[in-house]
């Protein structure tokens, strides 16, 4: 099996309870060339984007993430599994819970100067959903350290 690959990084494998509970309170970012792989092909990727991403406006940088339902989760999430997990967003797929924060900051880092760098297609996606109003809330932060917390002591 061929592992995917992005800046330079290798995507993670540990599926560990404490590795899937982000999904329910703080989905991962998109990278710049998740459009392309999470988009199907012939789809126009604005409207596509209307319904599966919304736009983080609290970033120093444009940041896309996927859409969150009601109860915080990634709405990819379908019955405790990835809907999209072969093509998952770079900030989820290329992170777990078992990294050193120098790591988890490497990998960031690579991300956001990607994103910073951009002026084509996610740059425009950003854009297209800030000028209709979608656009995301912060994680819950709080709500997954609690539930860190509940797996730790079981």
């Amino acid at each position: 099996m061929v592992l995917r690959e992005q800046h330079g990084f290798h995507r993670t494998r540990c599926g560990c309870a404490f590795c899937a509970a982000p999904c329910r309170y703080l989905p991962g970012s998109l990278a710049v060339d998740d459009l392309e792989q999470l988009c199907p092909p012939g789809q126009d990727v604005f409207v596509w984007a209307e319904e599966h991403l919304r736009a983080l406006v609290d970033k120093p940088v444009p940041t896309l993430v996927p859409t969150r339902r009601t109860d915080g989760s990634c709405h990819w999430l379908l019955d405790g599994l990835c809907a999209v997990h072969a093509n998952a967003p770079f900030g989820c797929a290329f992170f777990d819970t078992h990294m050193s924060n120098d790591e988890i900051e490497r990998r960031s880092a690579a991300s956001v100067e990607a994103r910073r760098a951009d002026a084509g297609l996610y740059h425009k996606v950003w854009l297209y959903l800030c000028r209709r109003g979608l656009v995301g809330r912060p994680g819950d932060r709080a709500g997954l350290a609690a539930e860190w917390q509940r797996l730790r002591q079981k």
